[in-house]
C-alpha cells in the first residue's frame, strides 16, 4: 500500500487529473495549500535559495492544490504516476509542482484496516 502526495502548482491541470484518478477507480482528497518559499517571499526573508525562486512565484497565484491519494496496487500506482507525469510534461517545466510515493504501514477509516505487518503495534 502506498501514499501518493501531489503538490500541483498548475493548478489548471487539476480536472485532467481529478478525471485520472476517476479513470484508474482510485479516490483522491484536495486540499488547497501554500508553499513555504512563498510565505518567506512575503514577508521578505533574505535566503539565497529563494531568490531564484521569486521569479517563479512572483506573479502565480500563491496557492496550490495536495492531492493525497492511497493506492494498494504497485502496478495501478505506477499507472497512476505515469499519468500524472505525462500531464505534467514528467515535470519538466519549474514550478508546476512536484509528486512523491511514500509506504503506508497501516491504513484505517478506509473499508477495511489494513497494515503491512501486524507486529508493528
Amino acid at each position: 500500500m502506498y501514499g501518493l502526495f501531489l503538490v500541483l502548482n498548475d493548478i489548471y491541470k487539476l480536472d485532467e487529473l481529478h478525471e485520472m484518478f476517476y479513470e484508474e477507480e482510485v479516490g483522491a482528497t484536495t486540499i488547497d495549500s501554500q508553499g513555504m518559499g512563498k510565505v518567506l517571499l512575503d514577508h521578505h526573508i533574505d535566503i539565497p535559495m529563494l531568490a531564484s525562486m521569486r521569479k517563479l512565484i512572483d506573479g502565480r497565484k500563491p496557492y496550490n492544490k495536495l492531492i493525497i491519494s492511497v493506492i494498494k496496487d504497485k502496478e495501478k500506482l505506477k499507472r497512476v504516476t505515469e499519468k500524472i507525469r505525462k500531464e505534467l510534461n514528467d515535470f519538466s517545466e519549474p514550478g508546476v509542482g512536484f509528486m512523491f510515493v511514500v509506504p503506508i504501514i497501516a491504513c484505517y477509516g478506509s473499508k477495511e484496516v489494513c497494515s503491512v505487518d501486524e507486529d508493528i503495534f
